[in-house]
């Protein structure tokens, strides 16, 4: 049976188990959360994101790679970077995905291939081949208010991208954790694909948010 443990407290303040950590940091520049502050000093900033359990896969805007997670991973390698893009209406129109500690087999997933008419592509197709491998450009929508999965979170990060992480890089038996769950997607996404997972909120409305998800995953398996 898989197990779902969430736990209202700061990860700081908590003996953290072993596994594959995924996370959507906040992001420090005064997003409009229900409780939490997000607006910190640059050093205090670099002090919590320090505190993410390494191996981690992080999801966040461009500027915070270059100015600051090189600083809070001091001397780990970051294996790999996707690009998550959409389009909304937003100045923004992507964000990123690190991996530090750890590196994805984008062998794991497959996906179309582009040009049909292409006569290596049609022989490959041919000979039995799905697709190609993933690439390190994800274009999935963010999750809007007439998306199926919203829920009352501000901030939500959409399903997919926690499953392409999770099919990529987690290893039969690893416990997924996240230090920022928020909406807990990626506990949702590690109990559909049947992880173990370990989830830190400090907010107690969305830790209530985390466990309504969860529950109506139970309910509708049964």
């Amino acid at each position: 049976m898989v197990k779902v443990e969430i736990i209202n407290q700061d990860f700081r303040n908590c003996d953290i188990p072993k596994g594959l950590t995924i996370t959507d940091p906040p992001y420090n520049q005064g997003y409009a959360y229900n409780q939490y502050r997000d607006r910190m000093s640059e050093k205090d900033y670099i002090a919590l994101l320090s505190e993410i359990p390494v191996p981690c896969v992080i999801i966040h805007y461009p500027e915070e790679t270059i100015n600051l997670l090189p600083w809070a991973f001091n001397g780990i390698k970051c294996e790999q970077v996707v690009s998550w893009v959409y389009n909304s209406n937003t100045g923004k129109q992507h964000r990123l995905i690190s991996w530090w500690g750890c590196k994805p087999d984008f062998n794991k997933i497959r996906q179309p291939y582009k040009n049909l008419n292409d006569k290596r592509i049609k022989e490959r197709i041919a000979n039995g081949k799905t697709g190609a491998k993933l690439y390190d450009w994800w274009e999935i929508n963010q999750v809007k208010n007439v998306s199926k999965e919203k829920t009352e979170h501000p901030c939500q990060i959409p399903e997919e991208v926690i499953r392409r992480i999770i099919l990529t890089t987690a290893k039969p038996g690893d416990i997924i954790i996240d230090v920022f769950a928020g909406s807990g997607t990626t506990s949702k996404v590690a109990k559909d694909l049947e992880f173990d997972s370990v989830s830190y909120e400090n907010d107690p409305l969305y830790v209530e948010i985390i466990k309504k998800r969860i529950n109506e995953i139970s309910n509708t398996k049964n």
